[in-house]
């Protein structure tokens, strides 16, 4: 071992044995006798905070401090300063080297200064990926200051009222998006708002048509923006702070009204550090493509920071289509995939198959990554087939920083687990309602404490002191309101969501469960389950099918009920009879919310033209 492996040992079983004190003052004395014989024995406890099977896998791993006590911006110029040729950013056809990006993030760092931004200031930024705004993260790290980073998918004023929040008084916006938001942004009269081309770093910018930039407002277009601080000196970089917050991006809303969620440096650089220390391949001049939006946490941490950082070429496409999805893979070749779950399906669809006929992924890439929604085993069968590779998942809330657990290169994990912890950084446990841990295989609330989790809701702290949970070690966890269970490896399997239930004939049913149930029928694609909103002892069963499916059913139209009831036998057989859903909403597809997750409270408020099949009679009372 080497000395800096020796320290990490020692580190880990520092953890380790304060995790140990705090579940030895919750439990029976019979089984604090348990425990200690098998730590006396050399065994594991069953418990995964005390056993920490994680670290297993980094054992051999020597760890390396690169982005430790650097910024976002201090943290990319360290790694890149001395390969100013190489490609840093591709988009549209255009191209640019990291000598470029650094050049660029001190030109925006010197505008966004002439525009009065300072250290701990709100930026709001309204925009696709583009070349732009990763120079204006950068910048906006630079001087201290902070991105609010906005969806479009907000209203007008939804979206002004979270400017005014966090007293935001510079928006870029592209122009892609003015005309929804042109009316409500211009009524405050202290807002200067930059207006970005979204074809401006593409040779598309000569043939694409521009949003015309209002000169009686305080709209300013982007390159007049530039100009503006062309003259002025380089700004100050500020000095490391750990806490210091980087972005501010939003909840999906699963629990009432979107909350701003404040992630700080460390939230990002400790991020990347242990991403390097867990056995990916971060090595410079590979590629990776990516297209999650700069508005979820994952777009802008994993999509951007993370290559960039270690110098790996970023490759950008905002639109969601797994036709563009498929000839961008094959055309720019990347080692990296990071996308939605959906976008994978790409690779199956017949209109993709002449294009992958020519172009054997295999060769090139190492690591599909894929988040957003699950996949049924068929649908990683069929890809995985295609890409001859595995497809890496994770679990992860903007709450906890980017990734509570991840896939790892070196194991291969069951295909409901979610993968383990990153190292050193965050431990995860499975625990009661009164916060007692719970063991292997027992399921219950997913509690997190991370080292790179948020500063906390933006002005919420009633949400925070319900989220936050602190220990007899004075240590914070989040309650992440998602339910799983740990397994032996130490990979964490997420069921869902804690307030996902129905109460049927008096028993408490999670609707994912039936949800799983349903799934294992080869006719469904996807599936939600919801109570009744008219009857509370009624399930309702949303169903898109697969595609093969459509075809029987256009053929004919008759086989309906059959499918319907073999769902149901798959749900009687795995949960029993409160659980068959008799009440059924076909779908097309499932609506997208903000965060771009399934837009579960437009899904559940179609509950109209339901198919009811085999429903039992209700007996009249005499």
């Amino acid at each position: 071992m080497t000395q800096t492996q020796i320290e990490a040992q020692a580190s880990r079983l520092a953890k380790a044995k304060k995790e140990l004190d705090r579940l030895l003052l919750t439990v029976t004395p019979e089984e604090q006798a348990r425990i200690m014989a098998c730590i006396d024995a050399g065994i594991p406890t069953g418990y995964a905070t005390v056993d920490r099977p994680w670290d297993e896998f980094y054992k051999n791993i020597i760890p390396k401090d690169t982005f430790l006590n650097t910024t976002p911006y201090t943290g990319l110029v360290k790694n890149n300063k001395d390969y100013p040729n190489e490609t840093a950013l591709r988009y549209f056809g255009g191209k640019v080297t990291f000598g470029g990006l650094l050049k660029n993030i001190e030109n925006v760092s010197k505008s966004l200064e002439e525009y009065h931004v300072k250290e701990g200031d709100y930026i709001t930024v309204c925009s696709t990926t583009t070349p732009e705004i990763v120079s204006l993260f950068y910048a906006a790290t630079k001087i201290g200051a902070a991105a609010n980073l906005m969806s479009p998918f907000y209203e007008p004023d939804e979206l002004m009222g979270r400017v005014n929040d966090c007293e935001s008084n510079l928006i870029l916006m592209v122009d892609k998006f003015m005309p929804k938001f042109k009316d409500t942004l211009n009524r405050e009269k202290d807002k200067n708002i930059i207006v970005l081309p979204m074809m401006n770093s593409s040779p598309l910018k000569y043939i694409s048509k521009q949003y015309k930039v209002d000169g009686r407002t305080n709209e300013t277009s982007w390159n007049t923006f530039m100009k503006d601080g062309s003259k002025r000196e380089l700004a100050k970089t500020v000095d490391y702070d750990g806490k210091r917050p980087v972005v501010m991006v939003y909840s999906s809303g699963t629990t009432g009204a979107s909350k701003g969620i404040v992630l700080t440096v460390d939230s990002f650089q400790k991020l990347i550090n242990a991403y390097g220390n867990s056995g990916f391949d971060t090595s410079r001049g590979q590629k990776v493509y990516q297209n999650i939006p700069p508005w979820h946490s994952t777009g802008i941490s994993l999509g951007i920071n993370f290559p960039l950082s270690f110098g790996v070429e970023v490759d950008m496409d905002p639109r969601f289509d797994t036709k563009v999805f498929v000839d961008n893979v094959c055309k720019f070749k990347p080692e990296y995939i990071l996308t939605n779950t959906s976008m994978y399906q790409g690779f199956t669809e017949p209109k993709n198959q002449k294009k992958l006929k020519r172009t054997d992924v295999s060769k090139f890439l190492k690591y599909p990554v894929e988040g957003g929604e699950p996949l049924t085993e068929t649908d990683i069968r069929n890809i995985e087939a295609i890409i001859k590779t595995r497809l890496l998942n994770g679990y992860g809330q903007c709450e906890c920083g980017a990734t509570v657990t991840t896939d790892i290169t070196s194991h291969k994990f069951d295909n409901k687990a979610s993968g383990i912890p990153l190292p050193d950084i965050t431990t995860i446990g499975i625990f009661d309602d009164n916060f007692h841990e719970l063991k292997y295989g027992q399921r219950g609330n997913i509690m997190v404490k991370t080292d790179i989790g948020m500063l906390g809701y933006h002005k919420r702290p009633e949400a925070n002191e319900k989220f936050f949970y602190v220990d007899s070690n004075g240590e914070k966890w989040s309650q992440t309101g998602d339910i799983g269970y740990i397994n032996p490896d130490g990979s964490l399997v997420v069921l869902g969501r804690k307030g996902d239930y129905s109460i049927i004939n008096g028993e408490f049913i999670y609707n994912f469960d039936i949800e799983v149930a349903v799934l294992q029928s080869k006719y469904v694609k996807l599936c939600e389950i919801q109570t009744h909103p008219q009857n509370d002892n009624k399930l309702v069963c949303h169903i898109v099918w697969n595609n093969f499916v459509l075809d029987m059913l256009k053929r004919d139209p008759s086989i309906l009920n059959g499918l319907l009831t073999d769902i149901q036998s798959k749900v009687n057989e795995a949960l029993g009879p409160n659980a068959i859903p008799y009440n059924f909403c076909i779908r097309d597809s499932f609506p997208s919310a903000h965060s771009g997750k399934r837009d579960w409270k437009k899904i559940k408020a179609n509950v109209n033209d339901l198919k009811t099949v085999n429903e039992p009679k209700t007996k009249k009372l005499v």
